[in-house]
């Protein structure tokens, strides 16, 4: 099931987490260290879901728990850009506050040095 356009999170057995260790060699999908006994690591998505990845078995990998927030952090402001472009195309959110001074503000200042309404001239 999808939500926004992007697929949902799966959530995967500990036979699958194995699963997939092993078919990765335990090589993190991030740095290509290896994976230590006793290191903590995560099953983590190498595309995104966010950025369009799915869940896939070929988009998911094992990583080190410290790499992976790296590129967490990378990820969600990637996609929190990709997000506001989408909505900036599509007319859903508006643009900011204008400029003081430019064309879209209400207020002008005058060659003089006096500022004053654009509808009041």
């Amino acid at each position: 099931m999808t939500k926004y356009g992007l697929e949902e999170r799966r959530v995967l057995s500990p036979r699958d987490r194995l699963s997939l260790f092993e078919r990765h060699r335990g090589v993190c999908c991030l740095c290509g260290l290896k994976i230590m006994v006793g290191d903590k690591w995560i099953v983590e998505h190498i595309i995104a879901l966010e950025l369009g990845g799915g869940n896939a078995d070929d988009n998911l990998g094992p990583a080190h728990d410290h790499c992976a927030r790296e590129k967490t952090k990378e990820d969600h402001a990637r996609g929190a850009k990709l997000k506001r472009v989408r909505q900036k195309h599509l007319g859903i959110r508006k643009e900011g506050r204008p400029m003081p001074g430019s064309r879209r503000s209400p207020w002008k200042k005058k060659l003089d040095g006096t500022v004053v309404r654009r509808d009041q001239e």
